[in-house]
């Protein structure tokens, strides 16, 4: 250990290797006294002072505060250890694991006990006995092995479907609390704060990937695994470990889960999968140049634990001494049991502790992500000197000699012996080996696009029916691309939605019997990155391209709603019937607007109001079911006359209320009940005041919008918007709806109102609504106070929001952009709306505008101005929508636009 005479100087030596460690102290110096780097932990002393320090937090807030704390001053801790030579790689791995384990095992414990709280303690349906989530590690952190700046891959399981029921009585299934309770821990781990991150986390590695639900059940993972998996998911549970939940439960599914991945006998047919495997490594590194990535290039990291893993799959079935999780202990049973000389295993630790302490030694340097080789030359000789070496050629050429011996012994045992026989592929030749690969043909670029599509995952592992039937397809996918102005990117596009219909053979048959579909996946795909990503998505949107004239043809309002009723009674009650319906039907809606859109059918402000009927009408069928649902519970709420129509009203606010949706909008609401006391009591069994009443019929209908199923959530809600905003009530009385915008709403409330009109309700209570608002609308204000006001808010707005830079221009938060628009128009309206009545009639902009136009409160010209930017700036923004491209163009771009929105800001808002 270091004195107190050299202790500075190994800190500053320290802080020359490590960019992480002298910002990291000089934010926090008196840290170097407070974190002990001079001593290890024993085993489990790290975890258990974090779990413990983390289970006793307050509140949430104190929670994610201690939670990174924590993990900054154990990275501090770990990083000087590590480069000072205090710590052994191994130390260095198992400490930055059980880092992870703590920060994760005190997280869930914390949110376990509040959704408890919440929502009750979950029981099994058939133990009847308390049910907790396991959290699975998988990968380096499976394996203890976790490296300085890694993400972590997880997996949450739990024993048994049943349910939760709080003090209320409110029921919840195990499978809503755990998806909630996952939610949370993912939200407190990945959150970014002043104190950064607490770790990146990919739970792509679930069943059925990011289209999964976030949590399963035991007997959910092993039917998955039963039917559906596949080779690479054994090589991914080689390592998986429980790393927070209970370790009993997580013994009973690794009982279950061990069979699908070590097989009972030699398992001689792992040879194939293996050697997919490995193509599925040299695809990897033959993108964007992998060479200089000490992980995934030639003789890296990977390929040491490929080597290790590849004989545990093959031969831990029957030697259980190969069933363990850590690679270094898992070399020595390979000796041990005579599978690889002691020479071999020797060469390959060394190889693979070199390989991890320089993997460290990089990632130390500024706490980053990253595997490749410097080329900075700062960086590159603190590398060198942080692992030993004078200069860093002297480095490079040990490297290259660890690399060297990984890459022969990874050849030696899986030499790739096969010979593509294929020759050609859908009557495209295949490249001549010794042709030059620079694509100068379009034949070439085409030809290469194919070669990689069949070292994807989704090809390699497909069905030979698959593998046969898109081989009758892919000529004439090929044929057709010659009809598109860009073949290369929709080949790229269309291979997308192939790859994920792969498992779907069924799909292939659709495209081989109906050549317009691929004539329409063509077009579409060529047209927008955004409906390739949805076709991929929910390849049952495939169906759409059948018929063009229903393709090109999206619905208007009332058919919608008919459609949408329709499905409602079709569900009979199933809840998860009816919610996964009402999805696929809103992508197959959402999807002809977008068709019909890209290829012209459609003009820009048509768009805009074909996705707002859209949700409109799949707000107001959920509203229903909610509505029939709260009737079966709590029976009718008190006074309650059924004359009068629902007595729920539901406000669109922004987008929803200006008939503006995008393709990615979420809905601004506010929940109101109408006509009734709030004391008063419903009649059913379980009867609840109106006041909380409501409330539950609230909460219904969002957790039935936003819910995540296998298709998807039906829309993302934001309530915000309603009286006291997140801290008020979720529903309220349409009585104290008036009182507060009268007494206490603030000036951008005021603003907000303009855009608001009722989409969900009675007719009377609608009515009623659109009195109030016209009568405060058009009432009286000060003008130069709400100029001031409006003005301060987007000042305020555009500081926090505005993504622009001196190379581009945000077209929504940008000055001169969208939202100057729209400010505008809601000046005028509060300011001249007393004056004219016609200011107080729509919710849309463009109509507003031409109210301004009739009004005479702004030069025709100017307004003419307004209205032809806004059309502008919305038809661009459907455009970049639909290419997946956020609202931010090249700042080049709507000069003239931008300047006269500028000009008119100016002159209406600035100058007395």
């Amino acid at each position: 250990m270091p004195n107190a005479q050299n202790k500075q100087e190994m800190i500053n030596q320290v802080k020359s290797w490590s960019l992480f460690v002298e910002r990291t102290l000089a934010r926090f110096p008196e840290w170097i006294d407070l974190v002990d780097f001079e001593s290890s932990y024993g085993e489990g002393a790290l975890v258990s002072k974090l779990h413990q320090s983390l289970v006793t937090c307050e509140d949430l807030i104190e929670l994610n505060q201690q939670l990174r704390q924590h993990r900054l001053q154990e990275m501090l801790r770990i990083a000087i250890r590590d480069l000072a030579g205090l710590a052994s790689v191994e130390e260095t791995l198992r400490d930055l694991s059980s880092l992870a384990d703590g920060l994760v095992s005190g997280t869930l414990d914390w949110h376990y006990e509040d959704a408890c709280k919440r929502y009750g303690t979950p029981i099994g349906q058939f133990s009847g006995e308390p049910q907790k989530m396991l959290v699975i590690g998988m990968g380096k952190l499976g394996g203890r092995e976790l490296n300085f700046s890694s993400d972590i891959d997880l997996i949450f399981a739990y024993p048994e479907k049943g349910q939760a029921i709080n003090e209320r009585g409110k029921e919840t299934s195990n499978d809503q609390f755990f998806i909630r309770l996952g939610q949370a821990l993912n939200k407190s781990l990945t959150e970014y704060t002043d104190l950064g991150m607490v770790y990146r986390v990919d739970m792509r590695l679930r069943p059925f990937g990011d289209s999964g639900p976030l949590a399963v059940s035991f007997n959910e993972l092993e039917n998955y695994y039963e039917i559906h998996g596949r080779a690479w998911e054994r090589y991914a549970l080689v390592k998986a470990r429980i790393i927070a939940g209970d370790q009993a439960k997580g013994k009973e599914l690794f009982d279950i889960l061990r069979p699908f991945v070590f097989r009972k006998y030699v398992d001689f047919t792992a040879i194939e999968s293996l050697r997919e495997l490995k193509a599925m490594i040299n695809a990897e590194v033959q993108k964007k140049d992998k060479q200089q990535n000490i992980k995934l290039g030639r003789g890296g990291i990977r390929e040491v634990e490929f080597i290790v893993q590849a004989f545990q799959l093959v031969h831990g079935g029957k030697n259980l001494d190969l069933q363990g999780r850590e690679l270094l202990p898992m070399l020595n049973q390979l000796t041990n049991n005579q599978f690889i000389d002691s020479a071999t295993a020797q060469g390959l630790k060394q190889a693979y502790l070199f390989l991890r302490k320089a993997e460290n030694r990089l990632q130390e340097w500024n706490d980053q992500q990253t595997h490749d080789l410097p080329q900075e030359e700062l960086q590159q000789l603190a590398l060198a000197e942080a692992t030993g070496y004078t200069t860093y050629a002297e480095f490079m050429s040990a490297l290259e000699e660890q690399l060297s011996f990984v890459q022969q012994e990874f050849d030696l045992l899986f030499a790739d012996q096969d010979v593509d026989a294929e020759g050609t592929m859908g009557g495209v030749s295949s490249r001549d080996d010794n042709q030059q690969s620079d694509n100068s043909s379009l034949e070439e670029s085409l030809t290469h696009i194919l070669e990689q599509f069949k070292k994807e995952r989704s090809y390699i592992h497909a069905s030979s029916e698959s593998l046969q039937r898109f081989q009758k397809v892919l000529p004439r996918i090929l044929n057709g691309l010659k009809l598109v102005d860009n073949p290369k990117i929709t080949l790229e596009r269309v291979l997308k939605v192939v790859e994920s219909i792969m498992k779907r053979s069924v799909y292939f048959v659709l495209l081989k019997e109906n050549v317009g579909v691929i004539d329409n996946l063509l077009k579409l795909c060529s047209l927008s990155e955004w409906m390739t990503e949805m076709l991929s998505r929910y390849p049952a949107l495939l169906d759409q391209l059948l018929d063009p004239r229903v393709l090109y043809e999206p619905l208007e309002l009332e058919e919608l709603k008919k459609e949408a009723y329709h499905l409602l009674e079709q569900s009979q009650d199933d809840e998860e019937m009816f919610m996964n319906q009402m999805r696929q039907w809103r992508h197959e809606k959402v999807f002809r607007v977008a068709a019909a859109d890209v290829t012209g059918q459609v003009p820009v402000m048509k768009v805009s109001d074909y996705l707002t009927w859209i949700a409109e009408a799949a707000v107001e069928v959920v509203t229903e079911y909610a509505w029939r649902h709260m009737q079966k519970r709590n029976g009718f709420p008190g006074g309650y006359d059924s004359t009068q129509g629902m007595p729920f009203l539901i406000l669109g606010y922004g987008k929803l209320g200006g008939i503006e949706l995008g393709y990615g909008s979420d809905l601004d609401m506010v929940f109101l009940y109408y006509g009734l006391n709030s004391s008063d009591k419903s009649d059913g069994e379980r009867g609840l005041e109106n006041n909380v009443y409501f409330i539950r019929m609230g909460q219904k209908i969002i957790s039935i919008m936003t819910t995540m199923m296998p298709t998807g959530t039906l829309y993302e809600v934001d309530t915000r918007l309603r009286p006291n905003g997140a801290s008020g009530l979720l529903v309220t009385s349409f009585e104290n709806f008036m009182t507060y915008e009268e007494s206490k709403a603030w000036v951008w409330e005021h603003q907000a109102l303009v855009r608001v009109r009722p989409v969900v309700g009675s007719q009377q209570a609608k009515q009623e609504f659109e009195a109030f608002k016209r009568a405060f609308i058009a009432k009286p204000r000060d003008l130069g106070e709400l100029k001031k006001e409006v003005v301060d808010m987007r000042q305020k707005m555009q500081q926090s929001l505005d993504k622009s830079s001196d190379e581009t221009f945000d077209l929504k938060q940008g000055r001169g952009g969208i939202v100057d628009v729209e400010f505008m128009v809601q000046y005028l309206v509060l300011g001249f709306a007393c004056q004219h009545e016609e200011l107080t009639v729509w919710s849309d902009n463009v109509r507003l505008l031409e109210a301004v136009r009739t009004a005479k409160v702004l030069d025709d010209g100017d307004v003419q101005l307004l209205e032809d930017a806004y059309r502008t700036y919305r038809k661009a923004y459907h455009r970049l929508a639909l290419q997946n491209v956020k609202a931010i163009v090249p700042a080049s771009e709507f000069q003239d636009e931008r300047k006269e929105v500028t000009r008119i800001w100016n002159s209406l808002m600035l100058d007395d």
